[in-house]
């Protein structure tokens, strides 16, 4: 998926369709191979997979709508959460690549309202901002990604007393 987007990236840059041609056929080729057996991991799963389907949706790369296309994903997520599936604060392979997920898909309802999904997927990020804290406070490991990740969240003013706290104890460990 990294690579389709440097690709895109590149032929909208150069002006060269080629890239943005041989971009179209990797994400084809991703598309088609994703299945649900494979981690929600951000580093190489679902979440991932999911958040960069978004990105090229989001900077006009793909005209596609992310609801439809990332409905699977988005449920699949939702129950992850539900039972707490994943230990850790990194972004490859952590709570945060959870995140990093939701808040790319819901960024545009900042804008231009709720969706049905993006509602849903609001509730259960509440739900993961309060696991991400509880998650805090029982490992001791790195916090440079869970900080990166609240002050993206932190000017979007969602559960913003919440994550003002976490980053308050995030500085403070």
């Amino acid at each position: 998926m990294g690579i389709a987007i440097a690709l895109f990236r590149y032929g909208r840059l150069s002006g060269e369709l080629a890239y943005e041609e041989v971009a179209s056929e990797l994400l084809d080729d991703v598309c088609q191979n994703l299945n649900y057996s494979m981690p929600i991991s951000f580093n190489d799963g679902l979440c991932g997979i999911g958040w960069g389907i978004e990105y090229l949706i989001q900077h006009g790369y793909v005209d596609a709508d992310g609801d439809e296309i990332l409905r699977d994903i988005d449920l699949y997520l939702i129950r992850c959460i539900h039972i707490y599936g994943l230990s850790g604060l990194s972004l490859r392979n952590g709570i945060v690549g959870l995140g990093r997920y939701i808040l790319i898909r819901i960024t545009p309802t900042f804008l231009f309202g709720d969706t049905f999904s993006s509602a849903l997927l609001k509730e259960y990020f509440i739900y993961l901002i309060d696991w991400l804290e509880e998650e805090l406070k029982r490992v001791d490991e790195p916090v440079d990604d869970l900080l990166d990740f609240l002050f993206d969240l932190y000017p979007t003013g969602f559960y913003q007393t919440k994550v003002s706290d976490l980053i308050k104890y995030c500085m403070n460990k």
